[in-house]
């Protein structure tokens, strides 16, 4: 019995961070960039039928020249280049496209979050046969998964891997507690306390800091050091504390504490990548 729970929780562990990696890897590879690398959220070849194949901004070397940038990518063995006018800064951008040397139907899909506001566009007039569209598809499958699950999906995704994550977490903090699970635990209520802080610090109003001497920055100042004090203080205590000869309370708090933890850190990964990959606003 001991030897299959062993297996068991190796078993999901292994697994857990395989599905993590494997998301993470795929998030921060197919990024949409969006003004970084790219002066669009993305192009889509209408592939009819009222059906679009998505290409990940990854395949395009754009160059730009004031307003005018100039985008290339291989497809299918032929050249597609998209050339994009700018007439103010935040206005929609005038699309000329060629494939294989022939010009081609570029509009605007209008603008996307990914991960700033950026215009998508929309090619048509390839003359790609079915089998290529679909070899196309295929290609770029990692691009097309992402736009087909969506955002919520993602998100939701997201929040399942964290919340096994706190589980895991938390089950080895329970079975084998370790300086590491306590060092977390202390963690998380500092974190908690830090946040507390700023949120009752920050809601203080400017009008009623500024009899007693603050400005507006001196006391923006204080919100943040003063509520890093509390976190990292919180923090020591708390390791203090746990250091001492663990009982079942004292062990509960710590297996609550890492879960929670575990998942929080996670969640907030796997946030900031969805956002900065442009999947999620």
């Amino acid at each position: 019995m001991r030897r299959l729970r062993i297996f068991l929780t190796r078993f999901l562990l292994g697994l857990w961070i395989i599905l993590f990696s494997s998301f993470l890897f795929l998030l921060v590879f197919e990024a949409r960039g969006g003004g970084i690398d790219v002066p669009f959220a993305g192009v889509y070849i209408n592939a009819g039928s009222d059906t679009t194949i998505a290409l990940p901004n990854r395949i395009f070397n754009c160059t730009e020249t004031g307003q005018r940038s100039e985008c290339q990518a291989d497809i299918q063995g032929q050249s597609l280049v998209l050339v994009l006018e700018t007439m103010t800064d935040f206005g929609p951008s005038q699309c000329q496209a060629q494939y294989n040397g022939q010009s081609i139907s570029c509009l605007s899909k209008g603008f996307h979050y990914a991960p700033i506001t950026s215009e998508a566009f929309e090619v048509t007039g390839l003359a790609l046969s079915p089998q290529q569209l679909q070899a196309v598809q295929q290609k770029y499958w990692g691009i097309q998964t992402l736009l087909t699950l969506g955002e919520s999906r993602l998100i939701n995704i997201s929040s399942g891997l964290s919340l096994v994550a706190g589980v895991i977490a938390a089950y080895f903090a329970w079975r084998h507690p370790h300086w590491l699970t306590k060092g977390l635990a202390s963690l998380v209520w500092g974190l908690i306390l830090y946040q507390w802080a700023w949120i009752t610090l920050a809601s203080v109003p400017y009008a009623a800091v500024t009899p007693y001497g603050f400005t507006s920055e001196t006391w923006d100042r204080v919100v943040n050091q003063g509520a890093m004090v509390v976190g990292i203080g919180v923090t020591l205590i708390a390791v203090l504390l746990l250091r001492q000869r663990a009982n079942r309370a004292t062990q509960t708090v710590v297996t609550l504490s890492s879960g929670i933890g575990t998942a929080w850190i996670v969640s907030n990964i796997l946030l900031w990548v969805l956002l900065g990959s442009g999947f999620a606003d």
